[in-house]
């Protein structure tokens, strides 16, 4: 079945039934869903029935005009970000100036015309969209943070108990080896998992960012979309994956890290750790879903390491690290 796309409504208020039958022309049948309402008294039992997209409002009316309309408008909070284009053949400014006090979004001057009228309503209504699509992307945002903070939170006391357990003694640490070996295997998943949620998260708000710029720049949205990214970025930076992973593995094997440095004391942590996860005998292809990497990336590394550890073309790098 064919899903049909709701279209915008307009709302227009004009004592004019000319005026009204114009602008309708204007827009377009096929573009818009139109309300009428000859003048703005009982503009607020109105709005809910309509819930308008915009409002076409002429600011001259003989019983109620646009200014007392907009002051109306103004009292439902929940209508106050709906645009209000108005409609005058006024050329007063302190007009127009009391019209955007109360929430115009934008005016135009009589006789309209079609090019100026459709771009206009069109302009106002998508501004209106991407609105809406930043609040509920901000919204996700903000979601999606809190349930990162409570994720590091959990992973945090989980690793506090892990290390409290590494303090048994040896006999049991040896009965315990395959079961700390999982634990460990979660953690790197866990920590990778949120890794991709921040890279995800920093992604979308500076599409966001980007598109909200280019669509109204003096949005004061950018500025808290910045404050928002800088936030986030910091649940980068307080990242201890390493440190952690390093604690857990020495319980095991205290002289296994010190051994490699002494071979080349430029091994970076990620060298480190894959020089481990081939001391637990994770092959590749598990290793590659756990970092959430391609094989390709993995064999990669896999080189670099037999070069920084100066291994012969017919040294095996899993050999080497097994008499480690």
């Amino acid at each position: 079945m064919k899903l049909t796309m709701e279209l915008p409504k307009i709302l227009i208020i004009d004592d004019r039934e000319f005026d009204r039958i114009i602008y309708r022309e204007y827009l377009g049948e096929a573009n818009y869903a139109f309300e009428e309402m000859e003048d703005g008294i009982g503009i607020l039992e109105r709005l809910p029935e309509v819930n308008p997209n915009l409002i076409l409002l002429d600011w001259q009316m003989p019983r109620q005009g646009g200014l007392e309309t907009l002051k109306m408008i103004s009292k439902n909070a929940a209508y106050k970000d709906t645009p209000i284009i108005i409609i005058t053949g006024l050329q007063d400014e302190s007009v127009l100036e009391e019209a955007f006090d109360y929430g115009s979004f934008d005016f135009l001057n009589k006789p309209v015309t079609k090019v100026e009228l459709q771009a206009r309503v069109f302009k106002a209504i998508k501004l209106k969209e991407a609105q809406i699509m930043l609040q509920k992307q901000k919204k996700e945002l903000l979601d999606l943070n809190r349930i990162i903070s409570s994720q590091k939170e959990e992973l945090n006391k989980t690793l506090e108990i892990k290390t409290q357990l590494l303090d048994t003694s040896e006999v049991e640490h040896k009965k315990d080896i395959s079961e700390v070996k999982r634990k460990m295997i979660t953690m790197e998943m866990d920590t990778t998992k949120i890794s991709n949620h921040i890279k995800e998260i920093r992604t979308l708000i500076e599409e966001t960012y980007t598109q909200l710029k280019s669509e109204n720049p003096e949005s004061s949205v950018l500025r808290r979309l910045r404050q928002l990214e800088r936030k986030v970025a910091e649940l980068t930076q307080q990242d201890h994956s390493w440190g952690e992973f390093k604690d857990v593995f020495e319980s095991m094997d205290t002289e296994f890290f010190n051994k490699l440095t002494k071979r080349n004391p430029k091994l970076t942590s990620l060298d480190l750790k894959h020089c481990a996860y081939i001391k637990m005998n994770i092959d590749n292809y598990e290793l590659a879903r756990i970092l959430n990497v391609e094989m390709k990336s993995l064999q990669m590394t896999r080189y670099r390491l037999k070069k920084k550890l100066d291994l012969g073309q017919d040294q095996s790098l899993r050999e080497y690290i097994h008499s480690v």
